[in-house]
């Protein structure tokens, strides 16, 4: 007989009635049992998902968010980050017929009204002061004021948002870089790379201190600490509510234009907080060397300056002389006017390469997984000295 389950139905005078059931009825059911139904994601989950997808790191190559332009000793190139807008901008001045120029990176935060109105109105309060100034007035004590009047003229603005600034103005034989925030400037010494900036972060001991001297805190909120538990950087232009402790004070650094100089990368912290500063000087190396290698028709600077002093003479230069002072528009909409080189007809920009160093840093932090706005200035200081 097959073997069979069993229950016992009562017990009466010690005899057991046994009643058999059905073999293995119950281990049937068990095997015939429906599978349940599949989970569905909520649609919350799907978005969150989706998003992750859309913000996964992209060559710099494959990207249409990518602004790339160069000019006379200086190439540039920015990304913008996961935010829904760019909320970085720089400024260019520069040509090939004067012995100054005038760079800078600015990285808003709050939105990018800061930034903007940084790019358009430092650099003039910088040459407006530096004309104005007296024989015992320091270099350093104009971008100083000329950077707080800038900090000054937006407050009156009445609006929020802030920008941290990273600048390189260069007259003569000399080289000056100011900085607030956490943007930094990185000089290329016969290969060696040093900080010409100092991050002013609200995690710095000297930063923090000064805070807290003036009556302000910082404390700890999302693994970064903040002033007032808001903002990471302690000094910028704007962010006129925590004005009291996070100044507008550059600090600056000068030194001469020596042969050893070879480059200087000018960048928003979404750079450095994934690439290290020998690391960008020797990529930047490298890749010049790679790309100076290459055959290509080079130009003298001797030749380019005559064939611009011959448009100048001619006025053929004059209605473009303004536009130079100026370059801020959105990347999307900005017109090409850095260089007297790229303006000058039938002439092409200096083969140098620096467009292509400045996109494979960013590709290199891009890779790393930096999902910040970032932007790249590189100088070629041999080609201002």
């Amino acid at each position: 007989m097959p073997p069979s389950i069993v229950r016992l139905c009562n017990m009466n005078d010690g005899h057991v009635n046994v009643k058999s059931l059905e073999p293995f009825s119950v281990l049937t059911s068990l095997k015939k049992r429906k599978r349940p139904p599949m989970i569905e994601i909520p649609n919350v989950l799907q978005v969150i998902e989706s998003a992750a997808e859309k913000f996964r790191p992209k060559s710099c190559e494959s990207r249409s968010d990518v602004f790339s332009s160069s000019g006379f000793g200086v190439g540039v190139c920015s990304v913008k980050g996961r935010k829904l807008f760019m909320e970085d901008t720089h400024t260019i001045v520069s040509s090939s017929n004067t012995d100054k120029g005038f760079f800078g990176v600015y990285d808003g935060h709050g939105g990018r009204k800061a930034a903007d109105f940084v790019a358009q109105n430092l650099h003039s309060n910088i040459f407006e002061m530096l004309e104005k100034s007296s024989g015992n007035t320091t270099t350093e004590e104009v971008i100083k004021a000329a950077f707080m009047k800038t900090d000054d003229e937006f407050l009156k603005q009445g609006l929020e948002s802030g920008s941290c600034c990273v600048t390189a103005f260069i007259e003569g034989k000399e080289l000056v870089v100011s900085n607030l925030g956490d943007c930094r400037a990185v000089l290329s010494r016969k290969g060696k790379a040093e900080a010409l900036t100092k991050d002013h972060r609200a995690s710095h001991e000297d930063e923090r201190k000064r805070i807290q001297d003036k009556g302000g805190y910082v404390e700890l909120h999302r693994g970064t600490w903040r002033v007032h538990g808001v903002l990471a950087v302690s000094r910028s232009i704007g962010d006129a509510h925590l004005k009291d402790w996070v100044l507008g004070e550059p600090e600056t650094t000068i030194l001469p234009l020596t042969d050893d100089l070879e480059y200087l990368i000018l960048a928003s912290d979404g750079l450095w907080d994934e690439v290290g500063n020998q690391e960008a000087v020797d990529m930047v190396t490298r890749c010049m060397r790679n790309i100076s290698s290459k055959p290509k028709k080079v130009y003298r600077v001797k030749q380019i300056k005559q064939r611009i002093n011959n448009n100048i003479i001619n006025n053929k230069w004059k209605e473009t002389e303004n536009e130079n002072e100026n370059e801020n528009e959105e990347p999307s909409l900005k017109v090409r006017r850095i260089s007297h080189v790229d303006q000058v007809n039938g002439m092409m920009p200096l083969p140098c390469g620096l467009v292509d160093s400045c996109k494979e840093l960013l590709n290199l932090a891009v890779s790393r997984g930096s999902l910040d706005d970032i932007t790249v200035m590189i100088l070629d200081l041999k080609a201002f000295n």
